[in-house]
């Protein structure tokens, strides 16, 4: 446990550092004119000397520490997260290229371009146009050790009691493959682009109807929704696929939190695995769901703000539930 807790502080160090490319980006290759070449920025921030002391490790132990636990080299860990955050800003954003291999740590389009291709094999050009998707996940699982330490050291708190008040929304439900996810979620971000719904005025909603981990491919369903007035939805046309819906009132467990996906997905099992049993609470019939307030990759994924709402009975049918119980 106590390697773990050591390495959850550098994975997490390494994220708040990851996420200073994007406010600081590298210089343009015409602004480095005349300057030493080399490819990714924050070279003493991310040393193995730096990341040995955040670990509180000897150096000479660090990197086989890190590759025995998270399955990479810390270099390699380094450069797959900056170029996955750089396939999401290809797939799912207008940035130039330009800017993407700014953002990413490389002072050019050609060596960001060369390390994107030789990771997807496609240029990012390619998967800007029509992304790989098996092999975008392919390196999302990667991380998948990594993740598991980040989110071993979560200690969640206890969830609020609240009444969710009932919003139309327009949804796209994601039907087969997780891997596939990425082409819903492209069509989700035309339609609100094409009609002008940006998320900072209508909220982004998650419908989480069956969990990947013991769904097959082509059971797996996930909604992606934005809340929208009555009035605005009635007025747009609905490309197939999309349809109105209504998250009712409803007296749900909210638990907020700061952090990237595999994190609510740990949460999640949480609220149903731990909190549930001990709180004597009923479920609703509703799918538990998510309001995403910011998300990756505006914001670096371990800042990502979330609300989960787990829709439970209202507290008179609690009340009669327990009265029945005892009776019998």
């Amino acid at each position: 446990m106590r390697h773990f807790l050591q390495l959850g502080k550098v994975l997490h160090y390494i994220d708040t550092q990851l996420a200073l490319d994007t406010a600081n980006p590298a210089p343009s290759s015409a602004q480095n004119q005349g300057a030493q070449s080399f490819d990714v920025l924050s070279v003493d921030a991310l040393s193995v000397d730096r990341l040995s002391a955040v670990a509180c490790w000897s150096k000479f132990h660090f990197q086989r520490q890190f590759q025995q636990h998270c399955g990479l080299t810390v270099q390699s860990y380094i450069r797959l997260r900056r170029l996955l955050r750089a396939s999401s800003q290809l797939a799912f954003r207008d940035n130039t290229l330009s800017d993407i291999s700014a953002i990413s740590g490389y002072q050019n389009s050609e060596s960001f371009s060369r390390a994107f291709a030789a990771l997807m094999a496609q240029s990012p050009t390619e998967f800007r146009q029509n992304p790989d998707w098996q092999q975008w996940q392919a390196q999302q699982q990667k991380l998948s050790a990594p993740h598991h330490i980040s989110r071993s050291i979560t200690m969640p708190a206890k969830p609020d009691i609240v009444e969710f008040l009932s919003t139309p929304v327009i949804e796209l439900k994601h039907l087969g493959s997780p891997a596939l996810l990425g082409q819903s979620i492209r069509r989700f971000i035309e339609f609100r682009k094409n009609n002008q719904l940006p998320p900072s005025r209508f909220a982004t909603f998650n419908f989480l109807y069956t969990d990947p981990a013991n769904s097959a491919d082509e059971d797996f369903c996930f909604g992606l929704a934005l809340a929208v007035p009555a009035a605005v939805a009635a007025s747009l046309s609905l490309p197939d696929g999309f349809h109105l819906g209504q998250i009712p009132t409803l007296r749900c467990a909210r638990l907020s939190f700061v952090g990237d996906d595999h994190q609510l997905e740990a949460l999640v099992s949480y609220l149903y695995r731990d909190w549930l049993p001990q709180s004597g609470e009923q479920l609703a019939d509703f799918p538990i769901f998510v309001q995403r307030k910011t998300f990756f990759p505006e914001v670096a994924a371990h800042l990502a703000e979330n609300d989960i709402y787990l829709p439970l009975q209202p507290a008179a049918a609690k009340n009669q539930h327990s009265v029945k119980e005892q009776q019998g």
